[in-house]
């Protein structure tokens, strides 16, 4: 009867811990602890991650358990070689102990302080985060996507570079990924679609949007492929780059893009989008003085949809 008794505690104390680990974006210290926008974009994190001393730059990348958070922005503190212009490095926050740590460097980068580092996604498992690196910078053709594996808990500083088929002689922006097995890569108006299986990328085709549109730097397709967000510049916009969205249709078929709106475009630049992995919050950049990153309820999301549907 002990012996089943303490076989019941050890079962229910595995439970607690698993179920710990799944809801912590469902707890008061998630997303740095801060109290979640409603349908007004805020600034994301000020004085932590949207710092003054640097200017973010491509999307946030939050793990899937949502106690890491990663982002990327230019900072004075790492110059080029020639010490004559700031370069993009990768910075990120962790939940340890009960708090989250200060930002800091991502060590993976270290051994590229005079070249880019940015663009950092969580693979869907959280197991892997994928980033693109520019070792000669302002050489384009020099970007590829890189990777690190966590290993016992922490991440290796030794960077591999993914090679073909998914790094080609275009600049290869970090892959986005969906729920179907599905990566995708932004070549400006033309997407690569890739199949993402075992850690394995296999070139499938090419797709594009729509015609009269081109998807700007990285973009965000939903996990589900219902809906995709871009940033691009069209007549009838807010005056920059502005944020728009295409639902899939009944047909399947991606449905004319939308302009997102004023409550997320502005007469400043609005990009590199990304929705949180409860699926509760849109991110995205804005060209503020110091370049900010925003988040939004992503009920804007529904109620764009549900207009779209009206039309």
């Amino acid at each position: 009867m002990k012996k089943l008794i303490f076989m019941l505690i050890i079962a229910l104390s595995f439970v607690s811990c698993t179920q710990t680990e799944k809801d912590f974006l469902e707890t008061k210290d998630a997303y740095f602890g801060l109290t979640p926008p409603g349908l007004i974009p805020e600034v994301f994190a000020p004085g932590i991650v949207s710092d003054s001393t640097w200017a973010e730059h491509c999307q946030v990348a939050i793990s899937p358990k949502g106690d890491e958070i990663y982002w990327s922005a230019w900072t004075g503190d790492y110059k080029t070689e020639d010490g004559s212009k700031n370069t993009e490095q990768i910075f990120y926050s962790k939940f340890t102990n009960g708090i989250w740590t200060k930002p800091k460097l991502a060590e993976f980068t270290e051994k590229n302080p005079h070249g880019l580092n940015g663009g950092p996604v969580f693979s869907p498992d959280g197991k892997r985060i994928y980033f693109y690196q520019v070792k000669s910078p302002w050489v384009s053709s020099d970007m590829s996507t890189y990777y690190v594996e966590k290993k016992d808990g922490k991440w290796d500083n030794e960077p591999i570079n993914i090679g073909h088929p998914y790094n080609t002689e275009d600049q290869n922006y970090s892959p986005i990924f969906t729920k179907k097995g599905i990566a995708y890569k932004n070549l400006w108006g033309k997407i690569s679609k890739y199949t993402y299986e075992n850690n394995n990328f296999t070139f499938i085709d090419s797709t594009v949007i729509h015609e009269g549109f081109r998807q700007a730097w990285n973009f965000y397709m939903s996990p589900n492929e219902d809906y995709v967000i871009f940033a691009d510049m069209q007549e009838g916009g807010y005056g920059d780059i502005d944020l728009y969205i295409s639902f899939k249709t009944e047909e399947d078929e991606w449905g004319d893009p939308i302009n997102m709106g004023d409550k997320i475009n502005t007469k400043t630049r609005e990009r590199f989008p990304m929705v949180s992995p409860d699926g509760k919050y849109l991110f995205f950049m804005r060209h503020t003085p110091g370049q900010d990153f925003f988040w939004v309820s992503t009920d804007i999301i529904e109620e764009l949809k549900i207009q779209t549907k009206r039309k």
